[in-house]
């Protein structure tokens, strides 16, 4: 009879932090903290960082059961799970010895019964509530690159952190760590953080590869190579550059635009109204003076007759002719722009002049940022909250990778909401004014080209 191999306890651990690091982790450690969000650049420590907690709890703590988590369960094995195995090898534990990976079931089961879950956290149409985490009961949570994870399931999975908590005495944690991103990460703890308004249990850890002791300066010295986006994004940790090749906007020639020159006083005015479907959505309406953004007003829960008076009243105060209105009509803003005499737009409508859009929606948006780029909008408000959302929603709409020669698409407004974790009502109401653009273009025809969507 073969005799059971006698599991033995690791030796002890001694393993040096960062500075940053060292601040993170006193907030992992801590009985008040429940959202952390370690995050900034490249190369700061933080996936490294978030396997040495997962891991040291499931040392100190027997039989607990934690979660790493990232969009797409392939990505995490080669690039996380090999930082994880790292980490488990200097703190001197052993495979086979003092844990085990089921490379089928996606489980490291260590000595003392505790265990990591890693899985895959992509956002799935048809099963948009995650309910493939199931009946899923675990510790406390690290969730890698979670710029890339939607707020779904980031709520989804700190419902799951319930076990064995009340035994151990432990707070309920979620790690998140990232890179600069235009989801929920910045609207609940980037922008929080700066403005030091963050709610209660919430914290924010700014990383940046100056951060890392333990980084070259070659590394460093080939970051300065790549383009100046990149370079803020990832070098320094702009929170305010979100772009990639399938991007339609680019935060350049978004913020160039503000205040970009005067309106002209003998331009025609505009008014462009996204209508509040539901309850969490607002109702944006934007005036314009040409292509001069002058006023972007902001209302919630009002109804359709509220709407329309509102409407009215701004009719009065910027003289604007009816036939210059135009007003989102696929949900109830079709009652409300035939009170006020404006115009209706239909997202899913056929683009005009038979250029090769999917609908109207692409095609205005995909104008608006021609427009943007070519420097002819200008964004005259003063409200800087405002121009950060509008800004965040305009980095959030990407073209559709086509697979065949096709009409364009863009993101879906649930797809972006998804990102955001609300609606892109502001932009979808400046969006619907290139109609007019269009619409006087009598000479825009065939098939509109971009090189990006193979």
């Amino acid at each position: 009879m073969t005799k059971k191999k006698k599991e033995t306890k690791p030796e002890g651990i001694n393993i040096k932090l960062s500075k940053t690091q060292t601040r993170c982790w006193e907030y992992l450690m801590d009985t008040q903290t429940t959202d952390i969000c370690f995050g900034g650049g490249v190369a700061g420590g933080k996936t490294w960082l978030g396997s040495l907690w997962v891991a040291t709890n499931c040392i100190q703590y027997p039989k607990t059961r934690w979660l790493i988590g990232r969009t797409v369960l392939q990505t995490l094995k080669l690039t996380t799970l090999k930082t994880l195995l790292e980490v488990l090898s200097m703190m001197g534990l052993k495979s086979g010895e003092h844990y085990t990976y089921n490379q089928q079931n996606n489980v490291i089961t260590f000595y003392n019964g505790s265990e990591i879950i890693l899985k895959d956290l992509d956002f799935v149409p048809s099963d948009p509530q995650y309910d493939k985490l199931g009946s899923l009961e675990i510790t406390g949570a690290f969730l890698d690159e979670s710029q890339q994870l939607t707020r779904v399931a980031y709520s989804v999975v700190k419902s799951r952190i319930r076990f064995k908590l009340t035994e151990f005495n432990l707070k309920p944690k979620v790690l998140l760590t990232c890179n600069p991103g235009a989801n929920f990460l910045k609207s609940d703890f980037y922008d929080p953080w700066i403005k030091e308004t963050l709610e209660k249990g919430k914290v924010f850890v700014q990383s940046l590869i100056t951060d890392n002791p333990h980084v070259s300066q070659d590394y460093i010295d080939n970051l300065r190579t790549l383009p100046t986006i990149q370079q803020k994004r990832l070098l320094q940790g702009s929170w305010n550059f979100n772009e990639g090749e399938d991007n339609v906007f680019d935060y350049e020639s978004i913020t160039s635009s503000v205040f970009r020159h005067e309106p002209n006083d003998n331009d025609t005015k505009y008014m462009s109204v996204d209508v509040a479907r539901f309850g969490s959505d607002s109702t944006i309406i934007c005036i314009w003076v040409g292509l001069t953004i002058i006023d972007i007003k902001e209302f919630k829960k009002l109804d359709t007759v509220q709407v329309s008076n509102e409407i009215k009243e701004l009719i009065r105060v910027y003289g604007i002719h009816p036939g210059n209105i135009i007003i989102d009509s696929d949900g109830v803003g079709g009652g409300v722009a035939d009170q006020v005499r404006g115009k209706n737009f239909m997202n899913n409508a056929k683009a005009l002049h038979n250029q090769n859009f999917v609908n109207l929606k692409t095609q205005c948006y995909i104008k608006l940022s021609d427009m943007f780029k070519s420097g002819e909008i200008s964004i005259n408000v003063l409200n800087p909250e405002m121009l950060d959302t509008l800004t965040q929603e305009l980095l959030s709409v990407k073209y559709k990778k086509l697979d065949s020669d096709t009409k364009l698409q863009i993101t879906s407004k649930d797809e972006i909401k998804k990102i955001l974790g609300r609606s892109p009502d502001i932009s979808d109401a400046v969006m619907m004014r290139m109609i007019y653009q269009i619409k006087n273009n009598v000479k825009a025809s065939g098939n509109y080209a971009i090189g990006i969507i193979r």
